[in-house]
């Protein structure tokens, strides 16, 4: 039997895409080229991903009738996830919905080491064979290039082909490229102004690349994109998830990050002015789940305990067989992770903070969907990750997004003012991760929340706190809650931006979890916060949060403001070194092979010590 096709339209794109009846919302979108995000990997479990659908939407489920008010239902309004297409439909994608470029951060800190780039270009002038020098071509080169006659660089066999013409068409002029010693490429005339790498931090959330000089080891430019794997969840159990149920989901994830690596080379190549045939290495970080997912490694070991990963070693591949828009012959290095959930990001965030050096008791925080932790106390480094989930990055929240146009980073409560800064300075559509600590804290301070997280109810409001913020106090589906921002009747979006006593909840296990792990790794060296003598910050999320108000809410110990700074995209600054320096990439290793990693769920004290930081100090 035919199916009987329908067309969906959407708007404002206008965009139109005829499928067959029974095909979910949010795989039309997908078949439409609209990018949107989807939290929970379409489960409904978070029910993020409503749209308005006219003129006449189909029949909710009760997945619908569970996230949506009966005001939205009648509105039109449905989950992208969970509703089928059984009609020809008009469907309105709101600008928060969609996979955007949000606020990415790209800076990391100085750091100064010795440069010593694994590429090298050399020009050369070969003597012209004659009867009285027959050495073969290949030799030639090796001759010129100052090789003992009994050692031969290795070299790629499809130079072999190109090499007899390139030689001679240049007139013995040219410009051997070299990795590690190994020739890769022989190119006409002399190429040694144009040597370029690019250097990678692939996030769950964000992938920066930026470009670098290999010779002057000058940042030439830099390109972000959202990583679009979003599509298939926020967080990497979701993707992992995605990959061992669906045939081919492992090439999905893949495809997707190749997809948005090239994007960035093309785009940062185009700003430098540089040839992307002109970058010959490209060196990567990310968690352990991306550099599987990057890499085409089946992750499904990470899914379960003991979270096994394929290989924790630093990976090397020719750039033309793993796809990467670069000189074909040049090679791609993924730096190696230490754990299942302790990944290359985290080396070269701890390389960036020679932590292979003497100094001092040192805790470096890392805080995203999961929070890695680094401890350097004498000569001993210790790692663990907690796994704090999405919240504090804005996802499962009920008005929570990523750092992007519209969304609330910052906010100030005084007797008289509810005040909020808005990425973009447009009218707020929900809370990223600085927002949510500030509000909280503040709400805290204003005494809007107790210390085991409960929000004051509405009708004990009035005269227990400032007026201004009695007023925002309302009962959302039983539970106290607090208005943010509620939209004009003539804006005709009923997008309000609030705080419930449910997200409060997941905040404190997300903040609970991350300073259990920071007790417990301090603990694990016989250590207390009063033995700290600085936290780094490392990461987006911590470039961007007040320190007062982590501290307030008990995401961070306690100590002087001034012992704790912010380090910026380390990680990126970890790729950049290891870009830079054979050294750094040693060095990468041997961060590897010497830290201590602790698996917090396995200890005793686990459970109790989240329990006693779940609690607001």
């Amino acid at each position: 039997m035919v199916k009987k096709r329908f067309e969906v339209r959407f708007q404002p794109d206008g965009l139109r895409v005829s499928v067959d009846g029974g095909t979910i919302l949010s795989d039309a979108m997908k078949a439409a080229g609209i990018k949107i995000q989807l939290p929970c990997g379409g489960t409904g479990r978070c029910g993020k991903c409503s749209v308005e659908v006219h003129p006449d939407p189909p029949e909710p489920n009760d997945v619908n009738r569970r996230h949506l008010t009966g005001e939205e239902l009648g509105k039109g309004m449905r989950l992208a996830c969970q509703t089928t297409i059984d009609r020809d439909m008009s469907v309105l994608i709101s600008p928060n919905l969609r996979v955007m470029d949000g606020k990415i951060l790209v800076d990391g800190i100085d750091r100064t080491f010795d440069m010593a780039p694994l590429i090298v270009k050399t020009c050369v002038s070969l003597p012209e064979p004659s009867l009285d020098d027959q050495v073969a071509d290949l030799y030639r080169v090796k001759r010129a290039l100052g090789y003992p006659d009994e050692t031969c660089p290795d070299f790629d066999f499809d130079l072999l082909r190109e090499l007899p013409d390139t030689i001679r068409e240049a007139r013995f002029t040219v410009t051997a490229v070299t990795a590690d010693s190994r020739l890769i490429a022989i190119e006409p005339g002399d190429t040694t102004d144009c040597l370029y790498g690019i250097a990678f931090d692939i996030g769950t959330t964000t992938v920066v690349g930026t470009i670098i000089d290999l010779k002057t080891g000058r940042e030439m430019s830099h390109a972000s994109r959202l990583n679009e794997q979003v599509v298939y969840g926020e967080d990497t159990i979701s993707r992992i998830k995605h990959v061992i149920e669906h045939s081919g989901g492992g090439n999905d994830m893949q495809a997707k990050i190749l997809g948005v690596v090239n994007e960035i080379i093309h785009e940062a190549a185009a700003h430098a002015g540089v040839r992307t045939d002109d970058l010959y290495e490209a060196v990567f970080v990310g968690n352990t789940t991306m550099s599987h997912l990057f890499l085409g490694l089946n992750p499904k070991g990470l899914s379960h305990i003991p979270f096994v990963p394929v290989t924790g070693a630093g990976v090397y591949r020719r750039a033309g067989n793993a796809g990467i828009a670069i000189n074909p012959r040049g090679s791609i290095f993924f730096l190696p992770n230490i754990a299942g959930f302790v990944g290359s990001d985290t080396v070269g965030v701890m390389l960036a903070c020679n932590c292979l050096e003497p100094g001092p008791v040192q805790l470096i925080v890392d805080v995203g969907t999961n929070g890695e932790l680094a401890l350097r106390h004498d000569s001993s480094l210790t790692v663990c990750s907690t796994a704090a989930g999405p919240a504090l990055e804005g996802a499962q929240l009920t008005c929570g997004m990523r750092a992007a146009d519209g969304a609330i980073e910052h906010v100030r409560i005084t007797p008289e003012a509810f005040e909020y800064d808005v990425i973009g300075g447009t009218e707020p559509v929900g809370l990223c991760g600085s927002g949510i600590i500030d509000l909280v804290a503040e709400l805290l301070e204003a005494g809007v929340i107790d210390q085991n997280g409960t929000l004051i109810s509405s009708d004990d409001a009035r005269g227990a706190i400032y007026d201004h913020l009695a007023v925002r106090m309302f009962v959302n589906e039983g539970q106290p809650a607090l208005m943010l921002y509620e939209p004009p009747p003539e804006s005709g979006t009923l997008r309000r931006v609030m705080l419930t006593q449910g997200d409060v909840r997941q905040i404190q296990l997300a903040k609970g979890a991350i300073r259990a792990g920071i007790n417990l790794i301090l603990a694990s060296e016989g250590l207390t916060q009063d033995d700290l003598d600085e936290i780094l910050l490392a990461g987006a999320f911590g470039n961007y949060i007040k320190k007062s108000s982590a501290q307030r809410i008990g995401l961070l110990p306690g100590i002087p403001p001034e012992r704790i700074r912010f380090v910026g995209n380390a990680a990126s600054t970890g790729a950049k070194m290891a870009l830079l320096s054979a050294n750094a990439r040693r060095d990468a290793d041997r961060i590897r092979h010497l830290t201590k990693h602790i698996e917090l769920a396995a200890l005793p004290g686990f459970m109790n010590e989240f329990m006693n930081t779940i609690l607001f100090p």
